[in-house]
């Protein structure tokens, strides 16, 4: 957990009072997950026709056996198997191969798959008691056409520009005959365009990360986050009701079941919720809105949280109105930043980590979450820290 030693007061009313009106919450999702091919900018450091095939050799790959034996399931197999071995192997995807046709994949089961299926209204199965264990994955997986998934001739920017759409940690590259040729780690692509070494420690002048911290030089986790909220507000609404409707969003009282937070994540499309506890003595005197002084965040309970739970107890039905704060990880155990520390900071920390989110807390507060997203947004599109301005 990365801390500051003193919460700056000027940094938070900063970031707090950054906008003042309200803008939609809602997101747009793309109907599929196919690889996009997005304007390339200028300032993009490497070749633009730059494959995944050209820089294969430079990346790290899993052993074929291994590999095989770790991200892939089989197409006759049950959620409750797929489950397990997302939990065994502590991976958050593996691709459903059919292995009558030659080991083509034919879809991919996802932690998140795994949360959706066990909330949608088809199959409530989990929270109703009714045993579903046995029903087989391909009722839970995306299927081939809107699983995220690159070829060897996809071009690294494209490959990385993906985050834009879906952030994602690990990806699989398919061959000519759809079956599954290798995985890549999106840090690995990172280092080709970053031009650091992945032999050198993170944070040291030539490990990875080294042109994004060049580019963030100077700029806090403060920046982003005001930035962030003045695209969202405009004309309508405080910006008290601003930071509780997005704190609605992103958190859960630890007096919330189990189902209502798969249910909330799901409906949301997060791949996390941050749990807070209500103060029974809020603190006054705090440089936040007063929705932050009554509630402090506990813990955070995560997609893989879930499967965990799910593969130790044999799956969620049984556990439905189990609380949340039974299954979430205490908060001086989370992975977060602070609002005063420095963007190139987090860079080494996604590096360092290999996580798509990072909570920023303050004081016990939720203030925002930072994502890959931002990070990589200077390399993505072009704008750099200017447009934070």
């Amino acid at each position: 957990m990365i801390r500051s030693a003193v919460i700056r007061t000027s940094v938070l009313r900063s970031v707090c009072l950054g906008g003042r009106r309200l803008a939609s919450t809602a997101v747009p999702h793309p109907p599929s997950t196919a690889v996009p091919h997005p304007p390339v900018p200028a300032a993009f450091p490497i070749s633009a026709s730059l494959t995944i095939g050209d820089v294969r050799g430079r990346l790290r790959q899993v052993q074929d056996a291994e590999m095989r034996q770790k991200f892939e399931i089989d197409v006759t197999a049950t959620v409750a198997d797929a489950v397990l071995h997302l939990a065994f192997w502590r991976i958050t995807f593996a691709c459903v191969v059919d292995l009558e046709q030659g080991g083509r994949v034919v879809g991919a089961f996802t932690e998140r798959d795994y949360l959706r299926y066990a909330v949608r209204a088809d199959a409530s199965s989990f929270f109703s008691g009714r045993d579903a264990s046995s029903e087989p994955v391909t009722r839970a997986m995306s299927s081939a056409e809107r699983m995220l998934s690159v070829r060897a001739d996809t071009t690294v920017f494209a490959s990385l520009a993906m985050v834009q759409q879906k952030i994602w940690r690990h990806v699989p590259v398919l061959n000519d005959s759809d079956r599954l040729a290798y995985v890549i780690d999106i840090r690995d692509l990172l280092i080709q365009v970053d031009g650091g070494r992945s032999d050198q420690p993170v944070g040291s002048e030539a490990g990875p990360g080294t042109a994004l911290r060049g580019v963030w030089h100077g700029k806090l986790v403060a920046d982003i986050l005001r930035a962030k909220r003045q695209q969202k507000i405009v004309e309508g609404t405080t910006l008290e009701l601003y930071l509780r409707t997005r704190a609605a969003t992103h958190t859960i009282s630890n007096t919330a079941t189990i189902e209502e937070a798969a249910r909330q994540m799901a409906r949301e499309r997060l791949t996390f919720l941050c749990v807070y506890e209500r103060l029974t003595s809020p603190k006054t005197g705090l440089s936040v809105p007063s929705w932050c002084e009554k509630n402090r965040v506990v813990g955070l309970v995560n997609e893989r949280d879930f499967v965990r739970f799910a593969a130790e107890h044999g799956g969620l039905a049984p556990h439905a109105s189990t609380l949340v704060r039974t299954i979430m990880t205490p908060l001086d155990k989370v992975e977060c930043v602070s609002i005063t520390d420095t963007v190139s900071t987090c860079a080494d920390v996604f590096f360092s980590r290999n996580v798509r989110h990072l909570p920023v807390i303050d004081g016990e507060h939720l203030f925002g979450v930072l994502s890959l997203r931002d990070i990589l947004r200077p390399i993505l599109e072009g704008s750099g820290p200017a447009a934070l301005s």
